[in-house]
């Protein structure tokens, strides 16, 4: 059974607020500042939930490291300060990233339904592969349909975790 919450102290917690505080539309960076301030030197420890944890605190596709979520923070403070609306990428100019989430982690934290949908959203057969080759997950290199290069993503983290079990137990 995976925790809805995690306690954060120290560092942690100090880097959390800031990112949640960043983000915020309408906050002036100096009275964010203030604000982060106030809230690091008045609350010790906070339990916060494990989904706004992981939005804060990881890193984007394409970002290095922990500063990533604080560069991530930043940014999406500013475009949403910009007053001119930009105008969003095409899906054909960014390339497709197989590290945009972990397969094995959401299938562990958030069951395999969750892996199934966020499978779903990916249509090509070609980064369903992708997916599989760079998370190290076995798959048949003959499948070429999606749907079932899915469900054998699917059956291969599950395979993966139960061997790092076996491996650990």
């Amino acid at each position: 059974m995976t925790r809805a919450t995690k306690s954060l102290s120290g560092g942690g917690k100090d880097k959390f607020f800031k990112a949640v505080i960043a983000t915020e539309p309408g906050v002036d960076p100096q009275a964010a500042a203030r604000l982060g301030d106030a809230l690091m030197n008045a609350v010790s420890e906070v339990r916060v939930r494990r989904d706004a944890w992981e939005t804060y605190s990881k890193p984007a596709p394409g970002e290095k490291g922990r500063k990533g979520a604080k560069a991530r923070a930043a940014a999406q403070a500013a475009a949403q300060q910009s007053a001119a609306p930009a105008a969003a990428p095409s899906a054909a100019a960014t390339p497709f990233d197989p590290f945009a989430f972990s397969a094995v982690a959401v299938l562990t934290r958030k069951g395999k339904e969750a892996l199934a949908a966020e499978l779903a959203t990916i249509a090509s057969a070609a980064n369903l592969k992708a997916i599989a080759a760079a998370q190290h997950l076995a798959v048949d290199p003959a499948l070429d349909e999606a749907e079932a290069l899915r469900a054998a993503l699917i059956v291969a983290t599950e395979r993966r975790i139960a061997e790092r079990r076996a491996a650990a137990g």
